[in-house]
């Protein structure tokens, strides 16, 4: 039962948990993380494995061979090990940082940026091969930003604080300002640079989707009761899906089904996901400008 509580603790919150994340993925890492947490072991240092890990992977990929790809397949699980392990280690230790949740997410876009690389290498380096591959990788992208935007929306009413950015912009946008008085932090305001550019991405691309101009702030009460259902719905696009079907597909050598899927398939749920947001959005109650 102990071994039990302690693993909801190692969750962000388990109504937003991807189902593959959390009746798979998240118990073998925290499994894992069980092993080394006696060990000095940070956050940060297994982000950085877990980046290692993507770009072996990617470098497999470019071969273009069945062994290769299965090769690229197994690192590309470890890489996934790692990248789960981070939150779940500064969860249980209690010691991550903005700057470490920063790097998480760099180091996810790096490997996937790397990966599709490798991929589109691999499989022939040819002018339609390229459209293809980037044509899946800007699908990926809007998918997992849709996604991740929703769920942090959801997590921000659920805990109350409702920055509709899926973390404390305001404390970011101030430690980023602190930083650019300090000569000797160039790589954290990097960093932090990066990030905010990244929320701002975002939000153009929910205020595109939802044709909105800005971002609505609803009562919290009416909002929880109409999205729980459509939170899991948005579950079953995010990153543990698009990392399964790679992972299925480099294993069995069918590279094609796994950008039959992202171009056609997710592409498809995402625009149904997206108008069932909308409509559910359009009748929530909005906040008054005193309870915000």
């Amino acid at each position: 039962m102990k071994l039990v509580e302690e693993y909801k603790k190692s969750l962000k919150h388990i109504e937003a948990e991807e189902p593959l994340d959390l009746f798979f993925y998240r118990i073998i890492s925290f499994l894992f993380v069980k092993a080394i947490l006696p060990f000095p072991v940070t956050p940060n240092q297994l982000s950085f494995a877990a980046l290692i890990a993507g770009i072996i992977s990617a470098i497999f990929y470019s071969f273009g061979t069945e062994k290769a790809f299965l090769l690229a397949a197994i690192f590309y699980a470890i890489y996934y090990l790692f990248d789960l392990s981070d939150g779940q280690v500064a969860r249980l230790k209690k010691n991550g940082t903005r700057a470490g949740r920063i790097i998480d997410g760099i180091a996810d876009y790096v490997t996937h940026f790397a990966i599709y690389i490798g991929l589109g290498i691999g499989l022939g380096n040819q002018p339609n091969t390229w459209l293809i591959v980037i044509a899946a990788l800007i699908s990926l992208m809007a998918q997992v930003i849709l996604f991740d935007f929703y769920r942090n929306r959801y997590l921000e009413y659920t805990l109350g604080r409702v920055s509709l950015f899926g973390e404390d912009l305001k404390q970011f946008q101030k430690e980023y300002k602190e930083l650019m008085n300090k000569p000797d932090r160039t790589l954290e305001k990097l960093i932090f640079f990066l990030y905010l550019k990244y929320l701002n991405t975002q939000q153009f691309l929910i205020s595109k989707a939802t044709k909105s101009k800005k971002i609505k702030t609803f009562d919290r009460t009416d909002f929880l009761k109409k999205n729980k259902l459509i939170i899991r719905l948005w579950s079953f696009m995010g990153s543990s899906l698009h990392i399964t079907l790679l992972i299925i597909m480099s294993v069995i050598y069918r590279i094609d089904l796994y950008f039959y899927s992202i171009l056609v398939i997710i592409n498809i749920y995402a625009i149904i996901m997206v108008i069932l947001q909308t409509t559910i959005d359009s009748r929530t109650r909005l906040a008054n400008k005193d309870s915000v």
